[in-house]
């Protein structure tokens, strides 16, 4: 079995990638989601990506915990069961935002050789965010950094050569050895997506690790599981807010809510917001960040029901 690491700051765009990647080389792996605190909303988006499929793709969730810390042996078992029970060519595993990819490797070491190979780690990056995040998380984005192998840059169609250059300069500083992709990975041809799912891990670079504090003193999370608002300049404003501080440092909000009649999804990352439709049944609200003010962020959601909004 075949383990890739698709590590990425909050909002990095981990879970569009790998639909990607998928698609790009035409590979059916099982994948391991490991959300920060209780929501589920990326697996969600990858299992209808794969719904309809002749060989749809086995999606699995780990919710208990971060994967790199706190519940770092029920991960190591859960990838034992995956490779005993499913037997797959591929696991992907998308660790949360938050975590530190040096412990994440740390931890898979000790069943790694024979029948399970780690292949190189990838970190998908947004270049138009990278100095902010560094800025306000530079132990943590380091970390991801500085122990993939490969990163990524993800919604930079429209970034300038020269940012996309000053930025790479950047990124090498902290990890030399790094291969870097120079565009949008959208742009990368099929020899490049291929390699992806070939070249296993160089043992050498599995030494580098740097200590960091507990995450759980630099992020908390806020989950809203019934909410609605009356009209969609609720949602906006609250969105704007949210990018204004108005509830403490967000760096991802994202969720399914009734907003009058219709339920709308929202995405919330890299300092910008969408609102769309959502093909869902229920509501999810989920906020990400330091310093969080969560009776503030629940007092302007209605915590109620559609039928029961009005």
């Amino acid at each position: 079995m075949q383990i890739l690491l698709v590590s990425g700051f909050l909002g990095a765009g981990k879970t569009t990638f790998i639909k990607e990647l998928i698609t790009r080389t035409n590979k059916r792996p099982v994948i391991m989601e490991n959300e920060y605190g209780a929501n589920n909303l990326d697996a969600l988006e990858l299992q209808k990506a794969s719904a309809g499929n002749d060989n749809e793709i086995k999606i699995l969730e780990f919710m208990e915990g971060c994967v790199c810390c706190t519940m770092k042996d029920s991960f190591v078992n859960s990838v034992l069961a995956i490779f005993s029970s499913l037997s797959p060519e591929y696991l992907i595993i998308e660790p949360t935002g938050v975590g530190r990819l040096s412990s994440i490797i740390e931890n898979l070491k000790p069943i790694l050789g024979r029948a399970v190979f780690l292949l190189e780690p990838i970190v998908v990056l947004c270049p138009e965010t990278f100095r902010s995040n560094m800025k306000e998380y530079p132990e943590l984005y380091r970390d991801q950094i500085a122990n993939a192998s490969c990163v990524v840059f993800s919604k930079c169609e429209h970034t300038d050569p020269d940012q996309l250059k000053e930025v790479t300069n950047e990124i090498l500083k902290i990890n030399p050895k790094a291969k870097i992709t120079d565009r949008h990975y959208s742009q990368m041809d099929g020899k490049w997506w291929d390699s992806l799912m070939e070249t296993e891990v160089d043992e050498t670079s599995l030494e580098k690790k740097e200590k960091l504090k507990d995450l759980k003193d630099v992020f908390s999370q806020v989950t809203v599981t019934k909410a609605g608002l009356q009209n969609p300049g609720q949602l906006v404003q609250l969105l704007e807010d949210c990018l204004h501080g108005e509830f403490g440092l967000i760096s991802r909000a994202k969720g399914t809510i009734w907003v009058g009649s219709e339920l709308l999804r929202f995405d919330l990352a890299d300092k910008m917001y969408a609102i769309t439709d959502s093909p869902d049944d229920g509501t999810q609200c989920v906020f990400i960040g330091k310093g969080l003010n969560e009776k503030r962020i629940r007092d302007r959601l209605i915590s109620t029901d559609r039928h029961s909004i009005f």
